[in-house]
């Protein structure tokens, strides 16, 4: 009884935890990598219908989204990958284009077979803490949806040079478990999210 004891004490005596600090964003790096997926292809179906031989003016005032900057930037990029020159200054243009946003967010869906995550009383604690969900199955799914469309008029006249169509770009994550412990995850953003390794990509389907 005596060693008993004495096992117990020292075991008390060495024991110890490990804080680990992260942080806690108000978005999640997935969710931002979908929306700048989407965006990056949505942009390059805008570019691909603008004329290429074009030396032209990129007027904001129009886009407005709330990662309105990383979306300019891509339709930016994807204009001078397709040959258009931009220039800084507005006098020395031959089009204006006028990109503009209809969406550039994410959508969620979550599939749960088994029992929720629960808040659970604890005698000794002043809050509830919450157990985790036991997951025969549970399927979280996070798309990345981009809409941009653009006018492009002659900056001296005022007449339409073209209206693009709608041009849309999508991205998609899938998060999954099974009987508890097996789980897998996917996605169409050329990176392996789990361990950060680059793959190909499986391109810019539209869920379903």
């Amino acid at each position: 009884m005596l060693a008993r004891f004495l096992v117990i004490g020292s075991l008390l005596v060495t024991a110890g935890c490990t804080s680990v600090r992260t942080s806690s964003p108000t978005r999640s790096a997935q969710e931002v990598l979908l929306i700048s997926a989407a965006a990056d292809r949505a942009a390059d179906a805008l570019a691909s219908q603008i004329p290429t031989d074009l030396t032209a003016f990129v007027d904001p005032s129009g886009f407005s989204a709330q990662d309105q900057a990383y979306g300019l930037a891509a339709i930016n990029d994807a204009l001078l990958r397709r040959g258009i020159h931009l220039v800084a200054d507005r006098s020395k243009a031959q089009a204006i284009i006028a990109p503009r946003a209809g969406v550039l967010s994410t959508d969620e869906k979550q599939t749960l077979l088994g029992v929720p995550p629960l808040p659970v009383p604890v005698p000794v604690a002043s809050s509830l803490i919450t157990m985790p969900a036991l997951s025969l199955y549970q399927r979280d799914e996070e798309y990345g949806i981009a809409k941009f469309a653009a006018s492009v008029y002659d900056p001296n006249t005022g007449k339409l040079i073209v209206s693009t169509d709608p041009a849309y770009g999508y991205s998609h994550a899938t998060d999954g478990v099974v009987l508890f412990l097996i789980t897998w995850r996917k996605n169409n953003m050329d990176i392996d999210l789990g361990e950060g390794r680059t793959k190909p990509a499986n391109g810019a389907q539209k869920p379903h």
